[in-house]
């Protein structure tokens, strides 16, 4: 049975947020009260949530780190793990609620986000895709293969772009050639390269 916490973050997270940010406050969700707020706008609220929780979650770091690029700001340092686990989830979030001003202003950061994980190109890049925001999700994978080029996966969803959005089976084809080269077991590449083949 779904948890009322549960269901009340699944609503939050569908672009459904009234009563969320009331029960989170309530139950003494700090972290989901501080995203509540930072979609309200209630920056300097986001940012004191945060600090409530920051000595027991790590989230709670990151959305301080959030805040600051939000405002021109960074008085901290992400960490590999924090780009990782929760770039991609936020700017999903935000994208479901239309912020793209806040969108705009955390990307310009994504050059100082690439010191510490160089793989935040890809996460925003796909992010963006997930979201049908092609031309801006085609700008940052293109940047993250002139970073990463040995990155297998990054050359599967290059190609899985071309074949499904754009119908270039033939840039399709070159990009999964190039990430079979580099692991030639990876499965799904294995798989749409058979798929491309067959059309032909």
């Amino acid at each position: 049975m779904t948890s009322k916490y549960e269901q009340v973050k699944k609503d939050f997270l569908s672009g459904r947020i009234k009563g969320c940010k009331n029960f989170f406050e309530k139950n003494k969700n700090y972290v989901e009260a501080g995203y509540c707020n930072i979609i309200l706008d209630n920056l300097k609220q986001a940012n004191e949530d945060f600090d409530k929780a920051i000595s027991d979650n790590i989230r709670a770091h990151w959305g301080k780190l959030l805040i600051q690029m939000i405002t021109g700001q960074i008085s901290s340092a992400p960490t590999y793990f924090e780009i990782r686990n929760f770039l991609e989830i936020d700017l999903s979030i935000l994208i479901t609620y239309c912020k793209g001003d806040y969108i705009e202003k955390i990307i310009r950061y994504a050059d100082f986000m690439a010191f510490y994980n160089m793989e935040c190109y890809k996460f925003i890049g796909r992010v963006f895709w997930a979201h049908n925001l092609m031309p801006a999700s085609m700008f940052f994978l293109e940047r993250a293969k002139e970073k990463l080029y040995k990155d297998p996966e990054l050359h599967y969803q290059l190609a899985y772009i071309y074949y499904d959005k754009q119908k270039d089976t033939k840039l399709a084809q070159k990009e999964l050639e190039t990430c079979l080269n580099i692991l030639p077991e990876y499965a799904p590449a294995t798989s749409l390269l058979k798929k491309i083949n067959s059309l032909k």
